[in-house]
């Protein structure tokens, strides 16, 4: 059964920890590379983790004339209904914001 990405305090270093090898291993091993850049929504989905359904799912990689910034969501954007249930308990963490920290991570092993 897939699961949400899910921040609390407990699971919070062990998610780092994910984040770190994943970035590591999308710069070192080119078929995780490839597999990811192929397909990001499946290659998560084999790993137990649905990304927000009828979200834009992007990968992208810093290159020496490109640097790319990703920045977190507006907290000042209104939610619908169902995004508004899927945060009421404080734990959900939108795909968004993976993609958020994923590109933080990515881009602070490229200086």
């Amino acid at each position: 059964m897939a699961s949400s990405i899910n921040l609390s305090e407990d699971n919070f270093e062990q998610f780092s920890t994910d984040l770190i090898r994943l970035s590591e291993d999308y710069r070192d091993k080119p078929e995780v590379r490839a597999e990811l850049d192929a397909d990001p929504r499946s290659f998560f989905a084999s790993r137990g983790i649905d990304l927000q359904a009828g979200a834009d799912c992007r990968v992208v990689a810093n290159t020496a004339d490109v640097f790319h910034l990703v920045m977190p969501p507006n907290p000042n954007a209104s939610l619908d209904d169902q995004s508004l249930e899927s945060v009421a308990g404080g734990t959900d963490v939108p795909a968004s914001t993976f993609g958020t920290v994923i590109g933080t991570i990515s881009s602070a092993g490229t200086r």
